[in-house]
């Protein structure tokens, strides 16, 4: 009598199909409960219905018991999600795996582990890439491709695999300091951001100041638009991220202040000449940091011949688009504002009520994007989500990171073309956070150091932001500053109310930053 237990496969290895059985029972059974514990999971707030795998691959030698799979996630209410989950099935599991639960195979109960937490996988994505291997799932194909940036050294191997702490949507594994791969675990169809971006700047805007791209995992289904699961980039040497770093030299700066303050009177000269003598290092970074975005901007205005990367005049209609989805933002912000007046801290609900009385003074922010096609200004492709901590800071230098865009919008939107000042006043916006953290609530001196160094980085900036950009292919921004500061105003409220919101949605108590800026913006004008 034939036996009713499936075949392994080798050496007493279950067979490729009693494991892909059990992945649909582990799915559909089990991760319901394991994904809202995940960090990277985004879905926490909705309930999930259902859980089932959309294809799976063996990932193979190296990792004969590791399956790169996508799960289609169905919650309560709202559209559902794909999510990249690879697993590892075995009898038991390393200490450091992620474990997510266990499931029968052929008898016996399997430990089921989300496989990047697991140094031999992680090597064995790095050999998949070495071998440029193609995996046959149930439904399509997973490819590993090299690009040009690829070092040769890593097809020999060697390199020590370790899964970085603290990420938030995506995951990644770093080689030894050769490698970053990057996985997408909310992959959508169509061509990544993060992969188009930053292999147009490694190959043809030769940027250097971004992560080369090395490769990236490439999901074809039988049918209907490919998937970039995973991006690999050359890994960048670093001494951290750019607003930690900020945010450590003003904190200094606040202290010095202070101790000066109690050893003399601080008029207003005495506390720019202070900030000037004390940051002037930091200061002469943000010059820097200006020129590189004007950099990157000419980089990415650099090829006419690209359809997808190509300038274009922004228009009247661009003009009408962009103001009516900001003044959308306004009124949606306001409302939220509103709603929960009663729950905010009492310093942050003094200013949104004055906010909430001169909801015209915010809309009067909104005007000044008609100088933009008046000075024949173009709209690129831009990094999209442009802030302090998209950067690292190396020995002398900055490295931009990140060229997903704001991922809660959607895919066309993170890839159309927009105005290079969305990513200025971005980066404005930043300062400003990095000013507001470090000097919160302090005594007076201490808070005109605060207000001063604001000033100083943002003219410093934007003054080699715009020196660095009259020399793009084509005109990317107003280029006397007062009719820079009238443009960049609708994009910098864009950026404060969107804070706004995510502090009332995260962190509360935060809600009084964002605040502070939406009420300067208000009461000068629309001057950022």
């Amino acid at each position: 009598m034939a036996s009713k237990t499936p075949r392994s496969s080798r050496a007493g290895r279950p067979a490729a199909a009693a494991v892909g059985a059990a992945l649909d029972r582990f799915a559909a059974e089990r991760l319901a409960e394991a994904l809202p514990r995940q960090r990277w999971f985004g879905g926490k707030g909705r309930r999930i219905v259902a859980v089932a795998v959309r294809d799976a691959a063996p990932l193979g030698d190296g990792a004969p018991d590791t399956w790169l799979t996508l799960v289609d996630v169905a919650f309560d209410r709202g559209p559902g999600e794909t999510c990249v989950v690879p697993l590892r099935v075995r009898g038991d599991g390393p200490p450091d795996a992620e474990g997510l639960g266990w499931v029968d195979l052929e008898g016996a109960p399997a430990r089921v582990t989300d496989a990047l937490g697991d140094p031999a996988v992680g090597g064995a994505l790095l050999a998949a890439f070495a071998e440029a291997r193609t995996l046959r799932a149930r439904r399509g194909t997973i490819s590993f491709v090299r690009a040009p940036a690829f070092p040769a050294s890593a097809v020999a191997g060697g390199l020590a695999a370790r899964r970085l702490s603290g990420e938030q949507s995506n995951t990644s594994i770093v080689y030894g300091e050769a490698l970053i791969l990057k996985v997408f675990r909310k992959p959508e169809a169509g061509p990544n951001p993060e992969h188009e971006m930053t292999g147009f700047l490694t190959a043809r805007g030769r940027f250097a100041h971004v992560p080369q791209l090395a490769g990236a995992v490439e999901y074809a289904p039988a049918d209907g638009e490919g998937v970039t699961l995973a991006v690999l980039h050359r890994f960048t040497p670093n001494h951290g991220d750019g607003f930690t770093w900020v945010l450590g030299h003003l904190g200094r700066l606040a202290e010095f202040v202070a101790t000066r303050a109690e050893r003399e009177p601080l008029g207003g000269e005495r506390v720019v000449q202070l900030v000037r003598d004390f940051s002037a290092g930091l200061l002469g970074a943000m010059r820097r940091l200006g020129a590189l975005t004007g950099g990157l901007h000419a980089a990415l205005a650099s090829d006419p011949g690209d359809p997808a990367f190509a300038p274009e005049p922004i228009g009247a209609g661009d003009v009408a688009r962009w103001t009516e989805r900001i003044a959308g933002d306004l009124a949606l912000t306001l409302e939220v504002l509103r709603a929960c007046l009663p729950d905010l801290p009492a310093p942050a609900r003094g200013r949104a009520e004055a906010l909430l009385a001169d909801e015209a003074g915010l809309t009067a922010c909104l005007g000044g994007l008609d100088a933009l096609p008046a000075e024949g200004c173009a709209k690129i492709r831009i990094h999209g989500d442009y802030h302090l901590g998209q950067t690292l800071r190396t020995d002398d230098d900055f490295v931009v990171l990140d060229f997903e865009g704001e991922p809660a919008r959607p895919l066309a939107e993170r890839r159309a073309k927009h105005s290079p000042l969305r990513d200025v006043a971005g980066m404005v916006r930043s300062l400003d956070y990095a000013a507001a953290t470090a000097f919160g609530d302090s005594p007076a001196a201490a808070a005109a150091a605060g207000a001063t160094w604001r000033r100083l980085a943002v003219d410093a900036f934007l003054d080699a932001y715009l020196a660095e950009a009259a020399g793009a292919p084509a005109r990317l921004a107003p280029a006397a500053r007062p009719a820079l500061a009238r443009a960049l105003a609708p994009f910098a409220l864009d950026k404060a109310l969107y804070e706004v919101r995510y502090e009332i949605d995260h962190r509360p108590a935060w809600v009084a930053v964002p605040l502070r800026g939406l009420d300067r913006l208000r009461a000068a004008g629309g001057m950022p």
